[in-house]
């Protein structure tokens, strides 16, 4: 949770004050995720698989390699919320299921900057608005969070509508030192 806010904090650090200076591009930012994120991630998918192969029967080994694709395509999020909770007994059989967390982030990455763009764009760069809008998708994505906790768990759990609050305190936090200048 606290590093969803920190990422929040970040990344709107880099996409506001790029967009206020007018060099933010959207397919750098992009680039300089995927350069942070890709080569780690590889690296672990492609060791787990290789010391699973003498370790782990067939049928866990192609489960392994589902979750490994979903890894790497940063949907396991979405695969996780379909199955048991994070904290149920199956849970610790998913080796890779500490990557929930990293696909709610990629996705984040991915939206994120186009949520401030646009925002960006229709204020003109008015800081006030683009605070107010972070305000907006905060309240928006905590009552929708607290609305589904009770009838999906897991979705309120893994995927990013549920957790987009906690990367939006992140960004209230960055635009409250911003505006305090």
């Amino acid at each position: 949770d606290v590093f969803f806010v920190i990422s929040g904090l970040l990344m709107t650090d880099i996409i506001v004050t790029g967009l206020q200076q007018q060099r933010f591009h959207v397919g750098l930012f992009y680039l300089a995720r995927a350069k942070r994120i890709f080569p780690a991630l590889i690296v672990l998918v492609v060791s787990l698989l290789g010391a699973a192969w003498f370790v782990l029967p067939t049928p866990d080994y192609q489960e392994l390699g589902s979750q490994s694709g979903y890894a790497l395509g940063f949907i396991s999020n979405i695969d996780f919320a379909r199955a048991d909770s994070y904290f149920d007994s199956g849970a610790h059989e998913k080796w890779l299921l500490h990557t929930w967390s990293l696909a709610v982030e990629w996705q984040f990455y991915m939206a994120f900057p186009l949520f401030l763009i646009l925002v960006n764009k229709f204020s003109r760069g008015n800081l006030n608005w683009i605070f107010a809008a972070l305000v907006g998708l905060f309240v928006s994505s905590l009552a929708y969070s607290i609305w589904l906790t009770p009838r999906s768990p897991n979705d309120a759990f893994y995927l990013l509508p549920g957790r987009a609050w906690e990367m939006a305190a992140g960004g209230i936090i960055f635009m409250l030192a911003r505006l305090k200048r």
